[in-house]
């Protein structure tokens, strides 16, 4: 497991110490190397990229032994009207010594035993191309088995944060709740002696009201992001499996060039591409084998009889060579051909294609990294000073210098600005958990 998690400790746990301000339980939580390790063993598509893979290997093996030795048996029986080719319906046409014959009847029963060796010797690289092509499907398919990783892990990694990002934007929430609850009181005690209007009391009111909506939007939020999680690592929709949320941060140093060269060098899909360019040219080699001869050894043994039995049983065995060439097949072979040849020109653009879209997927993933990091930055300090203005609105209001409306205005603005510096610190970390994938780096 590459531990690009690390990209985000130091935001992570300072926007917990930050802006939740709560300790560490003590009990055991899951960790994101942990859920991906679960996602691995319980999600189905590593389930059917494993079989995807079993089943290139037999395919693999099915196409080598097209050039070995087959043994076959074949068994004939039925009725007829007509006599055996090898039976001699009249015994005076070849008399011999102490050998008769019975007179034919007019239906007979007969069967007919054949076994039969053989063996390709040449076929104009047929089988050998077969061969190598199922043996380049099986390595596809173990690429793209590593492709499934990359892409399970990263679905894992974006569930997690989005778990731990609604987590902690439902504290944020709940702590607004806190703040205009605190304030209604205040003002509903102010407004018992006189001191302010009743228009402060209503709109408090209205706040609170709203803050309470946004709360119950951010408890489901945490309902859905864990319904999502858990579905991803394969336990049950409903567990409420607390999660690991120290996490540390090691900025990412390395340049867009720099991570564009390891896209292209570690991405299975680009192996995989690559793979089916070279299984496209097996595909064109099969296709012109049709157009060259094909040799074969054999050896066939019969034996033959019918019922009512002649007495005389016809047992003959023969060995030798076939040689099979299509002298003209009206452009069968040159149109397969054409067509391995146009799969060849599609195998190579869709390649280009791959190219491309890495290039773009890794740029963007890069630009998003940076993008967060300098929203982290600049939300801190709203943070800070959203904070202070509102403990100023605060002194001000009940000092009666201020409007309960400036105290308001200012916890909804520290409100968001915590809410801004969350999403960009989970933003951030999902950036690098997508340039990581992008990479071919993420598992």
């Amino acid at each position: 497991m590459k531990p690009y998690y690390r990209a985000c400790i130091s935001f992570l746990l300072s926007a917990c110490l930050f802006v939740l301000g709560h300790s560490v339980q003590a009990e055991a939580r899951l960790t994101l190397p942990e859920s991906i390790s679960l996602a691995m063993k319980n999600n189905p598509a590593m389930q059917i990229a494993a079989a995807n893979i079993e089943e290139s290997k037999w395919s693999l093996k099915e196409a080598k032994a097209y050039n070995g030795v087959t043994f076959k048996y074949d068994f004939n029986y039925g009725r007829s009207d007509q006599a055996p080719s090898w039976y001699n319906n009249t015994t005076a046409q070849y008399p011999l010594p102490g050998v008769s014959f019975p007179a034919w009847s007019d239906t007979y029963t007969f069967y007919q035993h054949q076994f039969k060796l053989a063996l390709p010797l040449y076929t104009g690289r047929k089988l050998e191309s077969m061969a190598d092509m199922a043996g380049r499907g099986q390595a596809a398919m173990e690429f793209a088995h590593n492709a499934t990783k990359e892409q399970l892990a990263l679905e894992v990694t974006t569930s997690y944060y989005n778990v731990l990002q609604a987590l902690n934007l439902r504290n944020i929430a709940r702590q607004a709740v806190d703040d205009f609850s605190g304030h209604l009181t205040n003002v509903q005690q102010q407004y018992d002696v006189g001191n302010v209007a009743l228009s402060d009391v209503l709109q408090t009111e209205v706040r609170l009201a709203n803050a309470r909506n946004n709360l119950i939007k951010a408890q489901n939020a945490v309902k859905m992001a864990r319904y999502k999680l858990n579905k991803v690592i394969g336990l049950n929709l409903t567990d409420d499996t607390e999660l690991e949320d120290s996490v540390s941060h090691d900025p990412y140093t390395a340049t867009l060039e720099d991570s564009l060269a390891e896209a292209f060098k570690s991405r299975p899909e680009i192996q995989q591409a690559k793979l089916k360019i070279a299984m496209a040219q097996d595909k064109i080699k099969i296709a012109q084998s049709d157009s060259l001869p094909a040799v074969g050894a054999f050896a066939v043994e019969n034996i033959s009889d019918t019922s009512p039995s002649t007495s005389k049983h016809n047992t003959d065995w023969t060995v030798g060579l076939n040689v099979s060439y299509d002298i003209f097949d009206n452009h069968i072979t040159k149109n397969k051909v054409e067509q391995a040849k146009a799969g060849l020109t599609i195998a190579t653009q869709q390649e280009r294609q791959l190219e491309d879209a890495i290039t773009l997927e890794v740029s963007n993933a890069f630009l998003n990294v940076k993008e967060a990091a300098e929203r982290i930055k600049n939300n801190q300090v709203a943070v800070n000073q959203s904070e202070h203005d509102y403990a100023m609105a605060k002194e001000r209001y009940f000092a009666g210098i201020g409007t309960n409306l400036d105290v308001m205005d200012a916890e909804v603005a520290m409100t968001q600005a915590k809410t801004n510096y969350v999403v960009a610190v989970y933003d951030y970390c999902n950036s690098i958990a997508q340039l990581k994938k992008a990479m071919g780096k993420i598992y």
